[in-house]
């Protein structure tokens, strides 16, 4: 491995390139989206929209103040139809745009 020099000397090892860990294509889109959280104390429901979709997760904004690593449902409203509920773990946050990959049978 390669090491490159910063402005005092010092040397790092050279990282590798960023590589894409999503491997599904991803659908970019904007829906009303509800997010349930269950605590201890009390149970919670969040608006947000969802803002891509794929098969395996979804990106999503929200005002709330989410826990990464939480499970919660997500819940999606579509004009006419029922709502559709599913398991979701947060994977991210950045700002309000949060990332979450879906939990099969959770």
């Amino acid at each position: 491995m390669k090491n490159v020099q910063n402005e005092l000397g010092s040397s790092f090892p050279e990282l590798p390139l960023a590589f894409d860990r999503r491997r599904r294509e991803r659908i970019a889109l904007k829906i009303p989206l509800r997010i349930l959280t269950y605590g201890l104390l009390v149970d919670k429901s969040n608006d947000g929209v969802c803002t891509d979709l794929s098969e395996g997760g979804v990106a999503f904004d929200c005002e709330a103040a989410l826990n990464v690593g939480d499970v919660v449902i997500l819940e999606f409203h579509q004009k006419g139809e029922a709502a559709y509920r599913c398991h979701a773990r947060l994977a991210y946050r950045m700002g309000r745009r949060y990332g979450a990959y879906f939990l099969a049978g959770e």
